[in-house]
Formats: structure tokens, C-alpha cells, sequence
């Protein structure tokens, strides 16, 4: 039982959509680029929708 919970409580604490997004933001070649992709995030770009 102790060790489900460790792996449930692991999976709910990994963010793996904060990786993905560090990693587009990261891609950026100019302060343009990077606005640019700031706003596809904000807009829901790597989220699950509903």
C-alpha cells in the first residue's frame, strides 16, 4: 500500500506540460520569438482541453 501511494503521490507532483513548455521556450531564437510562444502558452497550447 505504501508503495502505491508513493507512486501516486510522484505522478501527481510531476508537472510534465511545465517541461514541455520550458523546453518550447528555451527553443526561441529572438525577444519576439520568445513573446510569441509566452502567448501560445498563456492561450492553452500544451494543456489538456476539456
Amino acid at each position: 500500500m505504501k508503495n502505491m501511494t508513493r507512486r501516486f503521490i510522484k505522478l501527481i507532483s510531476e508537472d510534465p506540460w511545465r517541461d514541455r513548455e520550458s523546453a518550447y521556450l528555451n527553443g526561441s531564437t529572438s525577444i519576439v520569438d520568445l513573446e510569441m510562444r509566452m502567448r501560445e502558452i498563456d492561450s492553452g497550447r500544451f494543456r489538456n482541453r476539456l
